[in-house]
């Protein structure tokens, strides 16, 4: 990417009115936000800043409550604890079995007391989070006037996976070392865009390490283990179904009830678990296509070349 291509839709404006140089929308749709709250008018502001006050009291008292109820629950077992114990020097016949429910009852009095609560982030936060994080990849796509395909290339060297945006329709794979750099400038125009870190990717090294079994390497396998990742282990969906078509190189994820991100947002964080996924255990580029049904509905379609797995 030249200068000049680089500065051509902030001359016309029409790359950051469409969303892309063929006026459809980026992949993941470039977010739009509101007005700052900042921007409302004068009463509503004082409303808004009242409601955020007396959210942040009722979190903390449920905080307060929380905690309360786990101190009084290692009281409880520490005292039967003690008591067993004690009832295991005045009752010899049963001083075994006392002298294991005593140990049993210290023990979980001890891990509730220290080891609990643990510290939960809304997911209001975590969403407003990606959101700054979504919208500033949006941009830079839209700036530069990138085409609105996301591949997900692995990266076998550094077991990561990159996503690459090209430049032009005809696009070809840059190299590994090219693709680690945030801006991909080669001598080929064909191979030229931005590669960014996946945002699924902190996803799917979670899911490596909470994984009993081995990362599936055929479609079928991948596609069962990314939907139960999403309902199961991370519960950012209410449901996820998949269907495969290995001869077509295709796996196509219906989302339901998804609670994080959503279909609009640039490398939403569902649909980036799920390529990522699948990009690493076939070891192929995955191209991805996410369409919306509503705000919380969603299909994720991942395709791939099969002459590159079926030979």
């Amino acid at each position: 990417m030249t200068s000049n291509e680089a500065r051509e839709p902030e001359a016309s404006g029409e790359s950051r009115k469409r969303g892309s140089r063929d006026g459809r929308p980026l992949v993941g749709g470039s977010l739009r936000g509101n007005r700052d709250d900042a921007g409302a008018a004068g009463p509503d502001r004082d409303e808004l800043a009242t409601l955020r006050r007396e959210n942040a009291r009722l979190r903390r008292r449920y905080d307060s409550l929380r905690g309360e109820q786990y101190r009084k629950t290692a009281i409880a077992l520490l005292a039967i604890g003690v008591l067993s114990l004690i009832s295991a020097v005045l009752f010899p016949p049963v001083r075994d079995v006392l002298v294991v429910l005593g140990a049993i009852g210290v023990f979980a009095a001890a891990i509730t007391r220290y080891l609990s609560p643990e510290q939960f982030i809304p997911v209001e936060i975590g969403t407003t989070v990606f959101r700054a994080h979504a919208k500033n990849h949006a941009a830079i796509v839209d700036e530069l006037g990138l085409q609105d395909t996301a591949v997900y290339v692995p990266d076998a060297d550094r077991e990561t996976t990159r996503l690459f945006v090209p430049e032009h329709r005809a696009y070809a794979l840059p190299s590994a070392e090219e693709l680690r750099r945030t801006f991909v400038v080669t001598d080929d125009e064909q191979r030229r865009g931005v590669a960014f870190e996946p945002s699924g990717s902190g996803l799917f090294d979670e899911f490596e390490r909470s994984r009993t079994g081995p990362l599936g390497d055929d479609p079928e396998t991948l596609a069962r283990q990314a939907a139960d990742g999403l309902v199961e282990l991370f519960e950012l969906v209410g449901s996820a179904t998949a269907e495969v078509d290995t001869a077509d190189g295709r796996v196509t994820v219906r989302i339901g009830q998804c609670r994080f991100g959503g279909p609009t947002a640039f490398d939403t964080p569902v649909a980036s678990f799920v390529s990522v996924t699948i990009a690493q255990g076939l070891d192929t580029p995955v191209v991805t296509e996410v369409a919306a049904e509503t705000d919380a509905d969603f299909v994720v379609t991942c395709r791939w070349e099969p002459s590159e797995r079926n030979g």
